[in-house]
């Protein structure tokens, strides 16, 4: 087949229409990508791939651990700083990491195009393995702050740069399986720091340990790090066509030479629209575009507000003082108490990362969101009625009935399960939503107002059960999750069955909650029409044109987003 031959049938059903900024709008263009993925059957897990995407979640798991370590190492402090601590010396100590990891998801995803993937996680697992050491050999307040923030720095980096990463890497038809094996090990490490807090509850000590063994998972990181190959993206914009085609190679096992080439053209179009960005505008002027660009503004608020709604559920301010929470619920081993929202958490976000594919991101916060607001009214009501007796507050010394206390319990319980399935994994998925120009600088303004929203939560909770009551709190914790509700139904379109440059065509029309049903629906019919024109086609003969056409139809191709309209919006930036 000749470079003249006209495009396969598919390549032809092009359904055009008008964006708000008058720019053409190609709602099938990345059908064909998904088309040779299916025809090259990239759709499998080879083992090399599982090794690169759980080697590098091995981020995600020290994100979870040290996020929830310290709410069951903190009651287990005592004396040995000194003196005891005050709340608001713990809220401190815990807003330490949060306040650590705004800089870290701002300084490594702002860098992430020019240090590079790989390099970005390898300078958060040193951030993660100082931090660690510094924590666990500490004997005054100000030395358990101070690693505190050094291990923020790495969990913010991990947060931002691991899910960019896997993107990158992942054929198309398993990415969001892989992004989710990320976003799984966050919950799997709160476990664990809450399983090994419940058995060191009576060692000497034991806070030192918890925090120590924060050091293992980022020394094998660090060890792994060896094996990991650079994301093609950014050995491209290296120069390193060569060191990106190998990598390529051995990701898509299976795939011929025109694939290959085919996946190098996508990355070379995402490294001339980043490098013509940078190196056409100021930064003052890239700022001042990504905001007054619509397509590129409109994403960057979808994605950055579920981050933001998502802190602001509360949950990781219940995660971060399980043990004093549930101490002060009268558990006799408060750490054991705080496996309960962890292990819930990680048990249905497994379920929610299972169906996502086919309920969709949109459809899960439709229907789960509601069971979150479910279990928060049902918190408010057990607080309440439990706290009566010690005028609303929470009382140590008070012996609450067993059954006010599995109420409480219940609701969190209610509340942690519709977290699981929804925020708690696909806030994760913001690099879907992102053009490939703005992904690490979206991804980087997207978990920035993640962690500034979670040193709202951490630094106010417990000073919240002692001036709101246990039931205001809770009840503040509602206001918000319907606020994102409302958020979610307006602002958060659906993304199942699309690919990511589909994706950012939906933002060229407000926030697309109507187009991505249209488009779906025309994906649908294309599909459909495919698949009957296929089974009366030998598979032999349909791989042999998608193989042969890979170049054709890439060529095709309209560029879009920032270079169509790179001239006018730099000269009206000026």
């Amino acid at each position: 087949m000749g470079p003249d031959t006209q495009p396969s049938n598919h390549t032809q059903h092009i359904d055009r229409k008008v964006a708000d900024n008058g720019e053409a709008a190609d709602y099938s263009l990345a059908l064909i990508d998904e088309d040779l993925v299916r025809a090259e059957n990239e759709d499998k897990l080879t083992v090399y791939l599982c090794f690169l995407i759980t080697a590098a979640a091995i981020a995600g798991f020290l994100f979870g651990y040290d996020t929830a370590v310290v709410g069951v190492a903190l009651p287990l402090i005592g004396t040995d700083l000194g003196k005891e601590l005050s709340a608001s010396e713990q809220e401190i100590i815990t807003a330490g990491t949060t306040i650590g990891a705004i800089f870290g998801s701002a300084i490594l995803g702002a860098f992430a195009d020019k240090w590079g993937r790989k390099w970005c996680i390898t300078i958060a697992d040193a951030f993660f393995t100082v931090g660690a050491v510094l924590i666990a050999s500490s004997y005054s307040l100000g030395q358990i702050i101070v690693g505190r923030l050094i291990l923020g720095v790495g969990v913010g980096g991990a947060a931002v740069i691991a899910p960019l990463y896997i993107t990158e890497l992942a054929p198309t038809a398993v990415r969001g399986r892989c992004i989710g094996v990320n976003a799984l090990f966050i919950p799997v490490g709160q476990v664990v720091a809450d399983a090994i807090g419940a058995g060191v509850q009576n060692m000497k000590h034991g806070w030192r340990l918890l925090f120590a063994l924060g050091v293992v998972p980022s020394i094998v990181q660090l060890c792994l790090m060896h094996w990991l190959p650079e994301s093609p993206r950014v050995s491209i914009l290296k120069g390193r066509t060569d060191e990106a085609r190998a990598t390529m190679r051995k990701v898509y096992q299976d795939a011929p030479e025109a694939q290959i080439d085919f996946k190098i053209r996508v990355a070379e179009e995402y490294v001339a629209a980043t490098t013509k960005l940078q190196r056409d505008l100021t930064l003052s002027q890239r700022v001042s575009k990504i905001w007054k660009t619509k397509a590129y503004r409109r994403p960057i608020i979808t994605v950055s507000g579920l981050q933001f709604f998502g802190q602001l559920t509360g949950f990781n301010a219940l995660l971060y003082y399980a043990g004093t929470l549930f101490g002060l619920l009268g558990l006799s081993n408060p750490a054991l108490g705080g496996l309960i929202p962890a292990g819930v958490n990680a048990l249905f976000l497994f379920i929610g990362m299972s169906v996502v594919d086919r309920v969709g991101r949109r459809g899960l916060l439709i229907w789960c969101v509601p069971i979150m607001i479910a279990g928060l009214v049902w918190c408010v009501a057990g607080f309440y009625f439990m706290c009566k007796p010690t005028g609303g507050l929470l009382d140590t010394s008070y012996s609450y009935s067993t059954t006010n206390i599995g109420v409480v319990i219940g609701g969190i319980v209610f509340f942690v399960m519709g977290y699981g399935m929804s925020y708690s994994h696909l806030i994760w998925y913001q690099s879907e939503f992102l053009a490939l120009e703005i992904r690490a600088a979206g991804s980087a303004i997207a978990t920035t107002t993640c962690w500034i929203a979670n040193l709202i939560v951490s630094v106010s909770y417990l000073s919240e059960l002692e001036t709101l009551t246990p039931a205001g709190t809770y009840g503040l914790y509602l206001g918000f999750v319907v606020t994102g509700y409302i958020f979610v139904l307006f602002c958060f379109p659906e993304s199942k069955g699309l690919s990511i440059d589909e994706i950012a065509t939906v933002f060229h029309d407000g926030f697309g909650i109507r187009k991505s049903t249209e488009m779906r629906h025309q994906k649908a019919k294309l599909q459909a029409q495919w698949k009957k024109e296929n089974e009366q086609t030998p598979v032999h003969d349909r791989q042999r044109k998608a193989k042969e056409t890979a170049h054709l139809e890439f060529a095709m191709r309209p560029t879009r987003g920032f270079r169509d309209d790179m001239n006018s919006i730099a000269g009206s930036d000026h």
